[in-house]
C-alpha cells in the first residue's frame, strides 16, 4: 500500500508492505552514492539486503539510544561524508529507529543545504511516530531534540 502524504508545497510517499526490503530498490533511487545510517541493534541482514541494492554504498554504524542522537556524531558523520566524496546527488538511508531517523535527517538537511533522505523505520514506534512528517533533530546538553 502508498499513502502520499502531502506537506504545505510538498509531497512524498510512505510504503506499507511486508518484505519491502527485498525490492527497496524499486521505491528508492539507489543508483548513486548512499549512505546507509544505522545503529549496532539493526540485524546485519536488513542492512545487506538495501548495500547490495546500491550502485555506490557506505554503511555508517552508530550504538542504539538517544545518546547518539549528538553534535558529535553529527560532526562525526558530516566528515565521513565529506571523505566519501558525497554531493548533494547522493542520499542518505536511515535504517533503524527513532534516533536514526532524527540523526541521519538532520544530517541529510545539513549536509551541502540538503541531499536526498529515505527512512525506512524498523520499529513500530519510530514506524508510527518519527518516520512521518518531516520533523527531525539532535540533542543539546541535556535537551531532547
Amino acid at each position: 500500500m502508498t499513502i502520499e502524504v502531502v506537506m504545505k508545497d510538498d509531497l512524498y510517499n510512505v510504503i506499507v508492505e511486508k518484505n519491502c526490503l527485498n525490492k527497496v530498490e524499486e521505491y528508492l533511487n539507489l543508483k548513486r552514492k548512499v549512505l546507509i545510517l544505522t545503529d549496532s541493534g539493526i540485524p546485519k541482514e536488513y542492512i545487506n539486503k538495501v548495500l547490495e541494492k546500491t550502485k555506490e554504498g557506505y554503511v555508517y554504524e552508530i550504538l542504539q539510544g538517544e545518546s547518539s542522537k549528538s553534535f558529535d556524531n553529527f560532526g562525526k558523520i558530516l566528515d565521513y561524508l565529506i571523505e566519501k566524496q558525497f554531493s548533494r546527488t547522493d542520499c542518505i538511508v536511515a535504517l533503524g529507529g527513532g534516533v536514526v531517523g532524527d540523526l541521519a535527517g538532520f544530517v541529510a538537511a545539513s549536509f551541502m543545504r540538503g541531499v536526498d533522505f529515505y527512512n525506512i523505520p524498523t520499529t513500530l514506534l519510530s514506524q508510527v511516530d518519527s518516520s512521518v512528517g518531516g520533523k527531525v533533530a539532535i540533542d543539546f546538553e541535556g535537551y531532547k531534540n
